[in-house]
């Protein structure tokens, strides 16, 4: 995008100077139709620069980006023997697990061979994108393959490890009887933790204090497997120096199929274009998907939506405005005043409007 600017800067100067090449080339041209040639040819040219300026950006963007580069990562997943065969040939297969169908084989495929490698794994994604039903997959995938897994989630630190200890094995009191403490359950938990394989699966790990997390980082460097699962987590501590997986948005058939099964558990009868109305509104989370059928449900109106999944037009905004610099440099090459006139009111006008949009509030920053 900084690119795409500078090139947009240097354009107006052009046309501020009133000196352009173009111009010249064009008044040598006597014919209309050599005039409109290449006139279409310089657009055409104007308009590739402009993509590939928004493409290296775009790339240089997710170059300095780890997250996303890791998230466009597609390794080849590990074949598991499965009952039920894939329904679809998609990248996300459907298989029955337990009482309802999960959409993410490929990602718990990955986590499992990470987890039986002694590796350790943060699944990260946006509330709702089906983080815990994964990490209860896989639980219990490992628990029926005869594994020890302690599974649990944020509480205060002492009570996390009494968890820990708990669904280890470890004991949590002394020969005298009393309550080891919070430093006497670690060094415990990572003893047992050392001389047997275990895996720990932790949700919402981002709430959790920075002494666990720093607790878990000096688990990591013992090769302790873990599973982490934390909404949008921060690099710091544990976050960076970790392996993760990126869930993406659910597909649409999926989305469908999940709101289908809610709209049919709550008895209401949905039109296709009722329920592709709602899906809008869900982005591809799952949660979201269901709670659109209970506000429907419940006869709520309810007109935005809450993900921020959502196409950008800026690289489209930006070319329009070329566009008008290039009908003021057309109007400079043919002696067309009026065209030049139009041009650079066009131009104004569109930049004017496009820095007014950008000095809005934000959607957290206007009055309700």
């Amino acid at each position: 995008m900084v690119l795409v600017g500078i090139a947009i800067a240097l354009l107006l100067l052009l046309v501020m100077v009133g000196v352009s090449p173009m111009s010249v080339a064009i008044a040598t041209l006597r014919e209309p139709w050599k005039q409109t040639l290449f006139l279409l040819v310089m657009t055409g040219l104007v308009g590739a620069m402009t993509g590939l300026l928004y493409g290296r950006g775009l790339g240089f963007k997710r170059r300095a980006n780890p997250t996303v580069q890791a998230s466009q990562m597609q390794p080849t997943p590990v074949q598991l023997q499965t009952n039920e065969a894939p329904t679809v040939s998609t990248q996300t297969v459907n298989t029955e697990v337990g009482e309802f169908r999960l959409y993410r084989q490929t990602e718990l495929n990955r986590i499992t061979a990470s987890l039986l490698a002694s590796g350790s794994l943060l699944v990260a994604g946006e509330e709702g994108c089906g983080k815990s039903v994964l990490a209860s997959v896989v639980v219990e995938k490992l628990l029926s393959d005869g594994f020890v897994v302690a599974h649990i989630e944020p509480t205060t630190p002492k009570q996390m490890l009494i968890e820990i200890a708990y669904q280890l094995g470890v004991e949590t009191q002394s020969l005298e009887g009393k309550a080891l403490s919070a430093e006497q359950l670690k060094r415990a938990i990572a003893n047992y933790l050392e001389m047997n394989t275990a895996f720990l699966v932790i949700d919402d790990v981002q709430v959790c204090e920075a002494k666990f997390r720093m607790w878990l980082k000096q688990l990591r460097k013992l090769n302790v497997p873990m599973l982490l699962l934390a909404t949008n987590p921060q690099r710091h501590d544990i976050f960076i120096n970790i392996p993760r997986i990126e869930l993406q948005p659910l597909p649409e058939y999926a989305i469908r199929e999940l709101m289908e099964q809610a709209a049919l558990e709550r008895g209401i009868s949905l039109k296709p274009a009722d329920l592709s109305k709602l899906q809008e509104r869900a982005g591809g989370n799952p949660m979201l998907a269901i709670r659109a059928i209970e506000e429907e449900y419940l006869g709520l109106e309810v007109e935005g939506a809450d993900h921020d999944r959502y196409f950008d037009i800026t690289p489209l905004i930006l070319l329009v405005g070329i566009v008008f610099v290039v009908m003021r440099f057309i109007g400079l090459g043919t002696n067309n005043q009026a065209l030049y006139i139009f041009g650079g009111i066009a131009a104004a006008v569109f930049l004017g409007v496009g820095r007014l949009l950008y000095t809005l509030p934000r959607e957290s920053r206007r009055i309700k």
